[in-house]
C-alpha cells in the first residue's frame, strides 16, 4: 500500500471513530455564543455617551483576561492531579454562571456596571480551566490510537466543526436578538448549548480523565509547574513557537470584533445619507446592524471552517510548519495595513473582505501551531505547556485590550485628525510592531526542524 493510500485509510478511520464525533460536537456547541456578534455594540449602547467607550470595553476584557491568566497554571496542575475531564466539566459551570450575570448586568442601569465585571471574571475562569485541557485530551486519544502523525488533520477537522457552530451562531443570533424581548436574553439562551457540552464531556471515556497521584502539597505543585514551564521554554524552538502562537492569537483576539463599531459607523452614515435614519421600518439602524453583523459573522466563520478543515493541505505548500507560521504572521500585518487604508477612504465592502481574510488566516494558522508545538514538547508536559502558551496569550491580551481601546478612542485627535481615523492608526501601528517583532524575535528555526526530521527518519 502506498503512503498516500495508507494516509487515506487512517484518515477514514479517524473520521469514523465515535470519539472524533464527540470532539466535533463539543466544538460546535462551545461556539454557540449567541451574544458574540453584538457584544461590543451592546456594550457601546449600554455605555451611552461615555467619553472613552472602547477603553472601558477594553478594561472589561482586561478583567476577563486577568482571571484567565491568574488561573492558567493552577488549572493545568489541577487537570493533571484531579483529571482533565473533571476540570472541563467545572469550566462549563463557570461559563453558565457568567452568562446569567451578563443577563442581569445588562438588565440593570450603568450604576451596576460592576456586575458585568464579575461576569467577565467568571468567563475568564471558564477560559482558564478549558484552554489546553481539551487539546491535551485529544492528543491523548491520538497517542492511544497511533494517530499522532495526523495532528493537523485531526485538529483541522475538529476546529472546522467549531467554526460551523460559529456560522450557525451568527444566523441564529439575528433571529434571537430581533425577536426576544430584549437583546440581553441571548445570554440565557446561550446556556442551552453549554449544558449540552457539559453532558457530552461527561460521556468521554475514563482514560481521558488522565491524572497523576498527588504526592506533594498544592503550593509545591504550583512552584513545580512554573519551574517546568521555564525548563520547557529553554528549548528555543518551543519558546519561539509558543510566543509566536500566543502573540498572533492575542492580537487576533483583541482586534477580531473591532468590525462591530466599524460597521455601526458605516450603517449610521449610510442611512443618514439616504435619509433613512428615522425610518420606522425594518431599515432602522439597530435592526440593520443586527442583520448585517449576524450575517457577516456567519460568512466569516463558514469560510473559516473550510480553511481549518483543509489546513493540512495548505501545510504542504510550505517547507516547514514554522515557515508557514511566519508567513501568515506577515500576511496578517499586511491585511491590517490594507484595512487601515480602506477604512480611511470609506470602502466598507473591501473592509469586510479584508476582515474575512483575518479570520481565515487565524483558522489556517492555529492547526499549524498545535502541530508544531505537539511535535516538539514531551508528552508528559503537554497539559502544562499548552496551558502556559494560553497563559502567555492572556498576558498579552490584558495588555493589548485596554491599550488598543485607548488608541482606538484617542489616536486620531492626538495627531490632529478626526476620531474616525483612530482605528486605522491603531491598525498601522500594530502591523509595524508585528513585522518587527516576528522578524527579529520569533521567526526562523526552519532549518532546525528539517534537520530533526531527517535525524528521526534515520
Amino acid at each position: 500500500m502506498t503512503e498516500s493510500s495508507l494516509n487515506k485509510e487512517i484518515q477514514k478511520k479517524i473520521l469514523t471513530d465515535p470519539l472524533m464525533w464527540k470532539f466535533r460536537l463539543y466544538g460546535f456547541f462551545k461556539n454557540l455564543r449567541f451574544f458574540e456578534p453584538y457584544l461590543i455594540v451592546m456594550l457601546l449602547i449600554y455605555l451611552g455617551d461615555s467619553d472613552f467607550p472602547l477603553l472601558t470595553i477594553g478594561t472589561l476584557f482586561l478583567v476577563q483576561e486577568v482571571f484567565t491568566y491568574l488561573f492558567e497554571i493552577p488549572s493545568g496542575i489541577l487537570a493533571d492531579k484531579f483529571g482533565r475531564k473533571n476540570e472541563l466539566l467545572l469550566c462549563f459551570l463557570f461559563y453558565v454562571s457568567s452568562f446569567v450575570l451578563y443577563f442581569i448586568g445588562f438588565s440593570l442601569s450603568f450604576d451596576f456596571f460592576f456586575v458585568l465585571f464579575i461576569a467577565a471574571a467568571l468567563y475568564g475562569l471558564g477560559e482558564s480551566f478549558r484552554s489546553g485541557t481539551h487539546k491535551a485530551m485529544i492528543l491523548t486519544w491520538m497517542d492511544k490510537n497511533n494517530f499522532s502523525e495526523h495532528k493537523t488533520f485531526v485538529y483541522g477537522r475538529t476546529r472546522s466543526w467549531s467554526l460551523i457552530g460559529s456560522t450557525v451562531n451568527g444566523i441564529t443570533s439575528i433571529f434571537l436578538v430581533l425577536f426576544l424581548p430584549n437583546a440581553q436574553w441571548v445570554f440565557l439562551v446561550a446556556i442551552i448549548p453549554y449544558i449540552c457540552d457539559f453532558v457530552l464531556i461527561a460521556t468521554y471515556p475514563k482514560y481521558m480523565n488522565e491524572h497523576k497521584p498527588r504526592k506533594t502539597t498544592f503550593w509545591k505543585e504550583m512552584g513545580k509547574g512554573f519551574k517546568d514551564i521555564f525548563v520547557a521554554f529553554k528549548d528555543r524552538r518551543l519558546r519561539k513557537g509558543a510566543f509566536s502562537s500566543a502573540s498572533y492569537d492575542a492580537i487576533y483576539k483583541s482586534l477580531k470584533d473591532y468590525i462591530q463599531p466599524i460597521i455601526k459607523i458605516y450603517i449610521i452614515v449610510i442611512l443618514a445619507n439616504f435619509g433613512l435614519a428615522n425610518n420606522s421600518s425594518i431599515l432602522t439602524p439597530d435592526n440593520l446592524i443586527i442583520i448585517i453583523l449576524g450575517s457577516m459573522y456567519s460568512l466569516f466563520y463558514l469560510l473559516s471552517s473550510f480553511s481549518s478543515r483543509y489546513a493540512y493541505i495548505v501545510r504542504n505548500w510550505f517547507k516547514s510548519v514554522k515557515n508557514s507560521m511566519d508567513i501568515l504572521f506577515y500576511l496578517f500585518a499586511g491585511v491590517l495595513i490594507l484595512n487601515a487604508i480602506f477604512i480611511s477612504v470609506r470602502l466598507p465592502i473591501v473592509v469586510v473582505f479584508l476582515y474575512l481574510l483575518i479570520y481565515i488566516f487565524q483558522n489556517v494558522r492555529r492547526p499549524f501551531c498545535v502541530d508544531y508545538l505537539g511535535g516538539i514538547m514531551k508528552k508528559e508536559e503537554r497539559a502544562t505547556v499548552l496551558s502556559a502558551e494560553s497563559q502567555i496569550k492572556s498576558i498579552l491580551v490584558f495588555v493589548f485590550a485596554p491599550l488598543f481601546g485607548f488608541i482606538a478612542d484617542f489616536a486620531g485627535p492626538l495627531v490632529g485628525l478626526d476620531s474616525y481615523y483612530s482605528i486605522p492608526i491603531l491598525f498601522v501601528l500594530i502591523a509595524i510592531v508585528m513585522v518587527v517583532v516576528n522578524l527579529f524575535l520569533l521567526s526562523g528555526d526552519t532549518k532546525i526542524i528539517e534537520e530533526q526530521k531527517v535525524g528521526n527518519s534515520k
